[in-house]
């Protein structure tokens, strides 16, 4: 079964979905799901409004549901200055994928439409790498990197590309490989023209750097997009050689297809 492994519930700040109707769709479209619920500690600081849940309210909720085809994980905002009170957390619960994400770099929100408007673009994707590679340095517990291409969905620029980027990207792929942190396929956008080509570039440069395994993700919010633009994925996984994969009880598990 394939596991679509990031997605957002009513427990997010940016959800208003029931655990209950993702379990319906799940169940319609044959695939097994982690729910991973945000979790930013610094974005109070730099959003202005706060990324945060209840994780106890989530396990009382949801763990009734858990089964071989619902598990349960978080999605744990990465920055320095709060690497160990999110390792504390990702250790004191029973999740089974804790996922990685970089919304914001060195205190700037990343999904800020201002800020890039006053950025090289060279300069900041070469930055913004480099920043990726030490947050896995830093966190090397978290089980995946989630959505590399984040900023480039706010900031204009051109579609990222391993080729130029080569040295960087290079670093930040062996330093996963090394650190046994799988990169995420994140779907919120669909796998066509540029982002296809970007997509492309990027996980085969992954490979070549000793990575074999990524996730897949929705980053759904509402139930309909489970599973969003898995087939292209699929096909980009399997044409490079790369193995699909979910965590369950913080162990990676291969999709059995």
């Amino acid at each position: 079964m394939i596991f679509d492994t990031h997605m957002h519930t009513e427990l997010s700040f940016d959800s208003s979905e029931k655990i209950t109707r993702i379990l319906e769709e799940a169940d319609l479209r044959n695939l097994g799901v982690i729910t991973t619920e945000h979790k930013d500690l610094n974005y109070l600081e730099v959003g202005g409004f706060p990324i945060d849940f209840d994780v106890d309210e989530y396990f009382r909720r949801y763990e009734k549901y858990r089964s071989d085809t619902y598990l349960m994980g978080i999605e744990l905002g990465l920055d320095r200055r709060y690497t160990d009170k999110i390792r504390k957390i990702q250790e004191q619960y029973d999740f089974d994928m804790v996922i990685g994400s970089m919304h914001t770099m060195d205190g700037i929100n990343l999904s800020s439409r201002k800020y890039f408007r006053e950025q090289d673009e060279r300069a900041f994707y070469r930055t913004y790498i480099g920043y990726a590679k030490e947050m896995i340095q830093d966190s090397p517990f978290i089980d995946s990197l989630a959505h590399f291409d984040y900023p480039t969905r706010y900031s204009g620029f051109s579609e990222l590309r391993y080729e130029d980027y080569e040295k960087e990207f290079s670093a930040l792929f062996k330093t996963m490989v090394k650190e046994d942190v799988t990169l995420e396929i994140n779907l919120k956008r669909p796998l066509v023209g540029d982002v296809y080509h970007s997509f492309r570039s990027i996980y085969k440069g992954y490979y070549e750097n000793g990575g074999r395994y990524v996730t897949l993700a929705s980053d759904a919010h509402v139930a309909e997009d489970i599973g969003r633009n898995f087939d292209e994925a699929i096909k980009l996984a399997d044409d490079i050689g790369l193995d699909i994969c979910y965590y369950k009880n913080r162990k990676r598990v291969l999709c059995d297809r």
